[in-house]
């Protein structure tokens, strides 16, 4: 059964809109919304919740329509990215505080502080927390109360990128544990793989993608998907052939074979991951459709990752690890060869 349904969703703040927002989340997923500042990412969730009047569409959850009800009537547990904890409150007294308005019984409240491991924490006081412990008080109070899904806008923005990673995968743990569908709102293309079942892109107010991560990871749907994901290899180019959904596209005066389904003469790009790219000093037999000779420009040492950029007749990045650099003798000035399989290739417009 689908925990909610956004139909055609439009609303706007300001002279800011949202539009044609349709989606669906499933009984116990994780959706996440990613998309820039200023998208209009928290604007669709104060949408659905009812934060924001709707110009028009229709919001179900699990089957009821709730497009006009009160916003407490949702049942809809939504945690703001500044967490909103009470300073002058103990952890105890911030995770009951929603009982006062729902009845919940006391068992419920016993597994949560069990869950979320907080029964240390439950006489101390917000500013003594740090900034993950805060995230699991704000997830326990918002879901002692019951709710039918969570919204969390941003939860993790103010922490330091490994507790980001620690705490994203505990809430997901904690929100699957507790079977409860939730929509997680970031920027952060690394956070949205981790915490989502599913990704909608959002741009401009208007979902521009929707799928699992590693589709649009590995198929975004515009140059500006395929931006939000880190480094990449976009090359502009026109088609020269297609059979059977394998293009050969010209990219200034090399082809690159792709898949894709555009028509001989159209202008298109070229998506490859740098991390597809493979560099080698020995031709051998391979699966690659793609073989181009080339010459490094550049070495950027990215953490435990280096970045290569190689001149081949267009540029083009390749990831490798420490030790293919070292393997390899990889120089800036020195010729190398380029392989990457058709298959590895996406081509839109």
């Amino acid at each position: 059964m689908k925990a909610l349904e956004v139909e055609n969703l439009k609303a706007s703040i300001g002279n800011f809109e949202v539009r044609d927002i349709s989606f669906f989340v499933q009984e116990n997923e994780v959706l996440v919304i990613l998309g820039d500042n200023g998208a209009g990412k928290t604007k669709i969730l104060e949408a659905i919740a009812g934060f924001i009047p709707l110009k028009s569409g229709k919001i179900k959850i699990f089957g009821r329509d709730v497009t006009s009800l009160a916003i407490q009537k949702r049942r809809i547990g939504f945690i703001f990215q500044d967490l909103g904890l009470f300073p002058h409150m103990t952890v105890e007294k911030n995770i009951k505080y929603g009982l006062k308005y729902s009845k919940i019984f006391k068992p419920l409240l016993d597994d949560i502080i069990e869950i979320f491991q907080l029964k240390h924490l439950l006489h101390r006081f917000p500013t003594t927390l740090s900034g993950g412990e805060k995230q699991k008080v704000a997830l326990a109070r918002t879901l002692v109360t019951d709710p039918l899904i969570v919204f969390l806008d941003e939860p993790t923005s103010a922490l330091s990128a490994r507790e980001k990673l620690r705490i994203d995968k505990e809430i997901k743990e904690i929100l699957k544990k507790m079977r409860k569908p939730a929509i997680f709102v970031t920027h952060s293309e690394s956070e949205a793989s981790v915490v989502g079942d599913r990704v909608a892109v959002v741009e401009n107010g208007k979902i521009a993608q929707i799928g699992k991560s590693e589709e649009i990871f590995y198929r975004p749907a515009s140059k500006n998907i395929a931006d939000l994901f880190g480094p990449s290899n976009i090359l502009e180019g026109v088609v020269e052939e297609n059979k059977d959904e394998i293009l050969t596209v010209k990219v200034k005066e090399k082809e690159i074979v792709g898949v894709g389904n555009f028509q001989k003469g159209e202008s298109v790009y070229v998506f490859v991951r740098p991390e597809d790219v493979i560099l080698t000093r020995k031709k051998f037999e391979s699966s690659a459709r793609n073989v181009f000779n080339g010459k490094i420009q550049n070495i950027v040492k990215k953490g435990p990752i280096f970045e290569i950029m190689i001149n081949a007749g267009f540029d083009i990045l390749s990831l490798v690890t420490k030790g293919s650099l070292e393997r390899l003798e990889l120089k800036v000035g020195d010729e190398i060869d380029v392989e990457f399989k058709a298959t590895a290739v996406h081509i839109f417009k």
